[in-house]
């Protein structure tokens, strides 16, 4: 029989049930009339020929389902009773169906959340047009590059010495994209850039711009739904400003209107007129941060103006601030475009620098499947601990519901056993309770899907917290986390499901059906019983790293950052975003600090150009004369390098920071090439030994060591991080420039709230072009820098929370089980004498049993928990004692808890009950 047709006579079976049978009727009928005739041949009777056929052939009814059952619907139907089969039993069992639904939807639903922030974040392509084939071109060198003054992008040092970076200068990007000829496109791409856009007469406000090469969006294949991407001849210096804007801006900031094409916006007070809008989905090349706006490269002149070395700023070749994504052609092997593209690098790099070409950066080739990664270290490693802890926790939530069903699979023993006794196979009885197990599982998957959904934004809001608007993640719902969580259904499903099928199916029939209810307690719970052990020892892994870190994260908040961080503010505004010269900055700054100075509540103000504990800052190596350097390759080494932070007069003063000697910086230092400078006393202790630093001069320069002379020493303070040993610091006097923003450190008495309130109000009424970009508290700040550390302590406390109330229903369920399976024996060793305090210690026993193998099972598990965690610790060891005795402790006390309450129940039995019951 052909395929389509063995697949139309099963679709017919299913549809026209009554009418394929009555037709197979018609047909055995007929075979049976057949061999009748040929019997009356021989000379018998009508009547004994059809007698004589029926016991030769057999029943046709038989016949009948053993043509069903060789047909592939058969299976389809008996799957489809036994779906109706499994529904009805669950719902008889309707308090077992809603905890085995919700402890499956916390599981899976907590792993689906965690799997689609690891696939946005690290795992899912690029949305552009065969990301497989995308390269990202770096360059390594064994020292920072001769003739270069700026690098932009990714810089860092590599293992064996040397650095890696990713830009390169403009001019030599384009020459390169033109000469080479193994990419089909060789696209340049800038970090995101905040700017200011003004549209229409509303006031101007911060989003993300990027400056690309002209090929960008035809190079990557994503065209913009509406308009056109960039030409070849837009990207000059001097042509009109042109952007494309992203899907996500046009829709909230343009309301989607069909006239934004040639709108006219104003980028830092620049006019620019629209020309495209991205197409949906599309965020750039950096995963978790958004592009609002695209700009040809040459734009940089326009958009943020300046002179670097003489030439416009971006267009010097010292200046290396472009990123080169190439797309291989099709036939092109990997060695070969890295053999040509690094040989004319080579070439272009010393022509246009007139460096010897062995003195040139040797490029290197990396995979653009994802693009750039926006993701730290840090934080990844956070998400891969959160796999961890979810993957655990989903363990645990299988043993639970094994265990339920378990306990539920036995008082069906009897019931397996008269379905055995009238004929059921025991595969049929093993995959009638897996279907249950499979229905469970995808009502708990659905469960899990859209608790995960809510849980994955929640987590998303706390590791963007205090980034800028457009730090995000692609969030939805796609095949790929769908996929996730029917996985995860799956297995759970087999996880959960196996041991109470087969339990049933092994059911001995004899047994079964004569046992009594207390006469088959004993062999039936040893794996419950071992269930709940392994979940003890999973909680215990799970309680010790909560504890860990949680103390850890409690270790880093009371940390001495040696000033006042209460009531402590920063507001920031960037007026070079609004066009700004130099001469307007300082007259622009005083006013903003006296306007703010005169808000109610505000005790001081002072502007500063590195927010301490904000994460950012400047270094630099110091030179004292007459003290040798150990400068090696252009690298700052640790013993020469000072942290820098320019800050305003009264800066001390408005934080807090504690004078040692000397004096702090005054108002009459502010000015350009000042001299006086304020250190901390780490910095006289490392570069001024057992002197009196007050007077001594230093500089940032070899060739300049007197630059600077020091006026003041003040208490130690934490500079940019609460984990890394502190560095000394400089502060010198600050002048602001119009290429960075301007932050003011406001101490008050307000509340923060009325404060950021306040304070926008008066950067609105000084100038209604220049928005306030951004205003934290101090605390929040800390908290920014703490982000990571906050999440794995709220997910893994949780976690634990979840996992002790589990295991606390595992062995509350498992005595409860075993107390009433023991009811008559409870009955008998009372009436023979047996106190109240001998039932209790007796159920106790297995409670402690249970547990104790479980503590066994689980403290090597949260010793190498502990051992992985070593890195993100603070102050603590990966077994720390105290913890440990804490996370045994609360584990002990509730299964104690939840041993309790079966244990009275077991005393409260009555004997002369109890000796009656089956």
């Amino acid at each position: 029989m052909s395929l389509l047709r063995n697949i139309s006579d099963g679709l017919r079976w299913l549809f026209r049930k009554e009418r394929v049978t009555q037709e197979l009727d018609e047909e055995l009928n007929g075979f049976l009339e057949m061999a009748a005739e040929e019997k009356m041949k021989q000379g018998m009777g009508r009547k004994d020929a059809l007698r004589a056929v029926r016991l030769e052939r057999g029943s046709l009814e038989v016949t009948k389902e053993i043509v069903h059952s060789a047909s592939w619907e058969s299976f389809l139907g008996t799957c489809w009773r036994d779906l109706r089969f499994a529904l009805r039993m669950l719902r008889k069992s309707p308090g077992l169906m809603f905890a085995v639904i919700l402890s499956l939807g916390i599981g899976v639903g907590a792993n689906t959340a965690i799997f689609s922030l690891v696939d946005a974040a690290i795992l899912k392509p690029l949305p552009v047009e065969d990301p497989d084939s995308l390269r990202v071109i770096e360059w390594s060198n064994p020292e920072f590059p001769e003739g270069v003054s700026n690098i932009n992008g990714d810089f860092n040092q590599i293992s064996g010495g040397g650095v890696q970076a990713s830009s390169v200068g403009a001019h030599l990007y384009r020459k390169l994209a033109h000469e080479q000829t193994v990419f089909a496109a060789l696209v340049g791409i800038a970090d995101s850039n905040p700017v200011g856009i003004a549209i229409d007469a509303l006031p101007a406000e911060q989003v993300s711009l990027q400056y690309v090469s002209d090929n960008f969006f035809q190079g990557l294949g994503v065209l913009p739904v509406i308009g056109r991407p960039f030409r070849a001849e837009e990207d000059r210096v001097g042509q009109e400003p042109l952007v494309v804007v992203s899907h996500r801006f046009w829709v909230s900031r343009l309301g989607g209107a069909g006239d934004a094409l040639d709108r006219s916006v104003r980028i830092n007070n620049v006019p620019a007129r629209i020309v495209g809008v991205a197409p949906p989905g599309f965020f750039g090349l950096r995963a978790g941060q958004w592009t609002d706006i695209y700009a040809p490269l040459a734009m940089r002149v326009a958009f943020q103006p300046g002179q670097s070395d003489g030439a416009p700023r971006g267009e010097d070749d010292s200046d290396w601030w472009v990123r080169e994504m190439g797309r291989l052609k099709p036939g092109v092997s990997e060695t070969a475009a890295k053999t040509q593209i690094a040989g004319l690098f080579r070439s272009l790099a010393a022509e246009a620098m007139n460096l010897e070409p062995k003195k040139i950066p040797e490029l290197i080739t990396l995979s653009g499947r994802r693009g750039f990664g926006a993701l730290n270290a840090r934080d990844a490693s956070a998400l891969w601990i959160l796999v961890l802890l979810v993957g655990v926790l989903l363990l645990i939530v299988c043993a639970n519901v094994a265990n339920l069903l378990l306990s539920r699979s036995v008082v069906r023993q009897r019931e397996s056993a008269v379905r055995l006794a009238l004929g059921a196979t025991r595969a049929r009885v093993f995959r009638q309770h897996l279907v249950e197990s499979g229905v469970l599982a995808l009502l708990g998957g659905g469960a899990g899907l859209a608790f995960g959904s809510v849980l994955a934004r929640s987590i998303h809001l706390v590791i963007e917290s205090g980034r800028d608007p457009s730090s995000m993640f692609d969030l939805h719902l796609d095949l790929r986390v769908l996929g996730c969580t029917g996985g995860l259904s799956i297995l759970t499903a087999l996880l959960f499901g196996l041991a109470p099928a087969v339990q049933a199916a092994r059911a001995d029939l004899n047994d079964a059906l004569k046992a009594q209810v207390g006469s088959v307690m004993g062999g039936r719970l040893r794996l419950p019983k071992l269930l709940v052990s392994l979940q003890i020892a999973l909680c215990l892994t799970a309680l010790v790293a909560a504890g860990l870190l949680g103390r850890s994260l409690e270790n880093l908040r009371w940390v001495d950052i040696g000033f006042d961080r209460e009531k402590l503010a920063y507001a920031s505004v960037n007026p070079g975003q609004a066009g700004y010269s130099t001469e307007r900055l300082g007259p622009y700054v005083e006013r903003v600090r006296q306007e703010l100075a005169r808000l109610p509540g505000v005790l001081r103000v002072s502007p500063v150009e590195v927010r301490l504990l904000s994460g950012n800052g400047n270094l630099s190596r110091v030179s004292v004369p007459g003290r040798p350097s150990s400068i090696e390759k252009g690298v700052v080494a640790p013993t020469e390098a000072a942290n820098v932070n320019s800050v305003g007069d009264g800066f001390f003063e408005t934080l807090r920071i504690p004078l040692i000697a000397g004096r702090t910086i005054e108002r009459r230092d502010i000015r350009p090439n000042a001299d006086a400078v304020v250190v901390d006393e780490l910095f006289t202790r490392r570069f001024f030994p057992n002197e009196n630093p007050l007077g001594r001069r230093f500089g940032f320069d070899p060739k300049d060591s007197n630059r600077y002379e020091i006026v003041g020493v003040v208490r130690d303070t934490l500079y940019n991080s609460l984990r890394r040993e502190p560095l000394p610091t400089v502060y010198e006097p600050y002048l602001p420039d119009v290429r960075d923003p301007i932050h003011f450190a406001i101490r008050t008495t307000m509340d923060s709230a009325r404060l950021a309130q306040a304070v926008r109000a008066v950067v609105a009424s000084v100038d209604p072009a220049v928005p306030l970009i951004e205003f934290h508290t101090q605390n929040g700040l800390i908290d920014r820098l703490l982000r990571t550390e906050r999440l794995l302590a709220l997910m893994s406390v949780a976690f634990g929370l979840v996992a002790l109330i589990l295991a606390a229903i595992g062995i509350a369920g498992v005595l409860a089980y075993a107390v009433a399976r023991r009811t008559n024996e409870i009955g008998v060793r009372m009436a023979l004498g047996a106190t109240a305090s001998d039932v209790i210690r007796m159920v106790l026993r297995d409670s402690l049993w249970m547990v104790g193998a479980g503590i066994l099972i689980g403290f090597p598990f949260a010793f190498a928990i502990g051992k992985l965690l070593r890195a993100i610790l603070f102050r603590l060891e990966p077994l720390d004692p105290w913890t440990a005795t804490a996370a045994l402790f609360a584990l002990l006390v509730v299964t104690l808890l939840a041993s309790w309450l079966p244990a009275r129940r077991a005393v409260c039995v009555d004997p002369i009950v109890a000796l009656r019951y089956e």
